[in-house]
């Protein structure tokens, strides 16, 4: 009977509270990270963004200066890098498009043209936590 009530001298392990602050630090340095790849991730979307409108901005300028005039045919709303959309007329009477100057496929934004060439806005983005503020992407 005294065996039973003597402790073990040779037992190993963990107690709940130990095991319970291990799970605690854990989930802290979990939290953390998340923040951190969340805010890497945002970033980089805004950079994506910010090359996307420099890549439009610099065929609707390419499309001016191939054409040599200063203005485009019309001002548009929502172009999304399709043909036929934002272009100039030479004096000649060569239509030069905008969209034969970007690369790979459609823009995931759709922007507001003006009549000089000047990308005012956008009608809609698809670019996650990507807001238009007045001239940039914030």
């Amino acid at each position: 009977m005294k065996a039973l009530i003597e402790p073990r001298r040779c037992q190993h392990g963990y107690t709940l509270v130990e095991l319970l602050v291990v799970i605690v630090v854990l989930g802290v340095v979990a939290a953390i990270a998340t923040l951190a790849v969340t805010r890497f991730i945002d970033s980089g979307n805004v950079e994506a963004a910010n090359t996307e409108l420099h890549q439009a901005h610099t065929a609707i300028q390419l499309c001016l200066f191939e054409s040599g005039e200063t203005e485009l045919d019309a001002s548009v709303s929502g172009w999304d890098g399709s043909a036929d959309m934002v272009k100039a007329t030479d004096s000649s009477g060569e239509i030069y498009d905008a969209a034969t100057y970007l690369q790979g496929p459609k823009l995931k934004a759709r922007y507001n043209v003006g009549q000089d060439g000047i990308i005012t806005g956008v009608t809609d983005c698809s670019w996650s936590n990507v807001a238009w503020v007045d001239d940039h992407w914030e």
